[in-house]
Order: C-alpha cells, then structure tokens, then sequence
C-alpha cells in the first residue's frame, strides 16, 4: 500500500473522520496524478502474504488479505506443470497466482464474461507477463454451448434465467466438455453466483474420464441464488459424488448437505 494511502486510512480510524474527508478532497487529485505516474509498472499487492502480483492504479483499493482459507488451501495443491481453469476471473486475482504457481510448462484456462472485467483481467495478465500461460476466454461456462443472458453487475455479475430481464445482455456459453475434449485438466476453480451446477453438468464427460478429470474441484456455492436454475443441494452433491469425488469444506470436514453460501472443496476419490 502507497503511503499516501496509509496516511489516510490511519487518519479514517482515528476518530477524525471529518477532517480525513476534508483533507482527503484536497489531496486526491494530486494523490491520483501520481499514482497514476508510480503506478505505470503496477502497484505491489502480496496477496495473503504468499503470492506477489502487480495491480493497475485503478485498483489501488484492493487489500492483500482476500479469502485467505480458500487461498490457502488452492494454492497449496497447486503443482506446476498443472492445468487450472478458472471460472468466474473477476479482474484476476486468482488467475494471476494460479499462472504464476503451474510455472512455464503449465497453463490457466480463465472464463469471464463480463466485458468490463474481462479488459481488466487481460492488463493484469499483461502487467505481470503471464499472456503466454493464460488463455482467457470471455464466455459463461454453462451446461451447452450458445449463449446466455448474463447482467454485468462488477463482482457479482450473473447468468440470468430469462432473456426478458431488463438487466440481460447476450454473451456467449461454452462447456468444459468442448474446452478440454482432448485435454486433462487437474484443478477447478468455479465461482459464478448460483451456476455452479451448469458448469459441472457441462462436464460430464471430463469429470467422469479418470484420465483427465480434476483432481480438485474449488466451487464457490450460492443456494439461494439456485431456484433459477433448479438447482439443489442434492442435486449437486449427488453430481459430485456419481462422478467420485469427496465433497469437504475448505478445512476439511465432509459435506453432506449445503445450506448457505461458502467454498466447499471436491477431490477425486480414484487417480490412475
């Protein structure tokens, strides 16, 4: 973090929060301007204190502590040389350590639909030179290829259900199964607002090919978010466990039932 920000995030909490917001009117712009000069390189952000990856000025705001636990626990079965898709990119925090950590020989499929997020995660791979490891796709993941309505809401963006939302732009949808036909893939990672189950039903054939199938699957789950798409938390866990993987939350303990929002952690049971 910048010292100019430091200065005024310490002001923030020190009960003078008036005057922060006077002083910081005044120096934003000059506060700006320069960042926007220091800041040509990229700005330093050491994510859980593991891996470094440089940020465009414009996102100067993003702290170093992001969902430390799922963090963690994916970095960790990270091997290099592996294959890592990463569905749901954001602006690519995630995509950045997972091709940092598979090394030159290995590769990171990321998915984005959303067009904003989409040019900001592709400076990002830019800025840390990471283009030739990652091939990023701006496209839903669904259960068929085509197209989706999807409303583009920055962090939260989504696939919608009807096409007649007023908040619904077409994009295009492809399948696991059409991206890795011919091809393994060892970690998953699915973060996509209540789609989880259409990601996965759009790789039957992979999932169930012990010869390419995951061996890690990191799906961020949003129930109440699933009636739109019929979802259940039997239905994807039964999905899950046909296909032999062992469902567990980050830490560890067996899943057997989704009731609320969190990570949960699939890791197949049988590897040849």
């Amino acid at each position: 973090m910048h010292l100019a920000e430091r200065f005024c995030t310490t002001v923030r909490h020190t009960g003078f929060l008036a005057q922060a917001d006077w002083l910081w009117d005044r120096v934003r712009p000059l506060y700006d301007q320069m960042i926007a000069l220091t800041g040509q390189r990229g700005l330093v952000r050491i994510m859980n204190g593991t891996d470094r990856m440089l940020l465009t000025p414009a996102f100067r705001a993003v702290q170093e502590v992001y969902e430390p636990d799922v963090w963690h626990s994916l970095m960790s079965e990270v091997r290099a040389g592996d294959t890592v898709a990463d569905v749901g990119v954001f602006i690519g925090l995630y995509t950045l350590a997972l091709a940092q950590r598979v090394g030159a020989a290995g590769r990171v499929f990321a998915f984005e639909p959303d067009p904003a997020n989409y040019e900001i995660a592709t400076q990002h791979i830019a800025l840390n030179g990471l283009s030739a490891r990652v091939e990023l796709i701006q496209a839903a993941v669904g259960a068929t290829d085509g197209q989706v309505a999807f409303s583009a809401q920055a962090e939260s963006g989504h696939v919608l259900n009807s096409v007649n939302n007023m908040h619904a732009n077409l994009v295009p949808c492809v399948t696991l199964d059409q991206i890795f036909a011919r091809r393994r893939l060892d970690i998953l990672k699915v973060d996509v607002e209540g789609y989880e189950e259409m990601v996965l039903l759009g790789g039957q054939h992979l999932l169930c090919d012990p010869t390419r199938s995951p061996r890690a699957l990191y799906i961020e789950v949003h129930p109440y978010a699933w009636p739109a798409t019929g979802t259940t938390s039997e239905s994807l866990l039964s999905l899950l466990i046909n296909n032999d993987y062992y469902v567990s939350t980050v830490q560890g303990k067996p899943v057997t039932r989704i009731g609320g929002y969190g990570e949960i952690v699939a890791r197949k049971k049988v590897r040849s």
